[in-house]
């Protein structure tokens, strides 16, 4: 990572780094401090930008929300079928996958 590179930092001292600068940002009134891979960390005034970084955002999460249930809920579900927990689980769960999913997939 460049910015490790550079700082002569560790990934986890940049990430923090990073936290912090968009803590300030915001209570500043700049704009948010957003990443790609094509532009790198950037503070961007152009709504697009920061509509990008929200959907690959959301994509990332979706990814993430699906494989939790794939590989940990919906096994929990089939050995435990009448277990509330499970159940409320799963059902509050589904409706972040699936609002997500439609956030993947509006348009930019």
């Amino acid at each position: 990572m460049q910015l490790c590179r550079a700082t002569k930092r560790t990934p986890s001292q940049v990430w923090a780094g990073l936290r912090f600068l968009r803590k300030v940002a915001v209570k500043q009134g700049l704009p948010p401090v957003t990443y790609s891979r094509r532009e790198g960390f950037q503070m961007s005034e152009e709504s697009e930008v920061w509509i990008a970084y929200e959907h690959a955002i959301f994509e990332a999460e979706l990814h993430r929300v699906t494989n939790f249930i794939t590989g940990i809920i919906a096994p929990h579900a089939e050995k435990a079928p009448d277990d509330e927990w499970i159940r409320l689980v799963l059902d509050q769960l589904g409706g972040v996958k699936a609002t997500l999913e439609v956030l993947t997939r509006m348009e930019r």
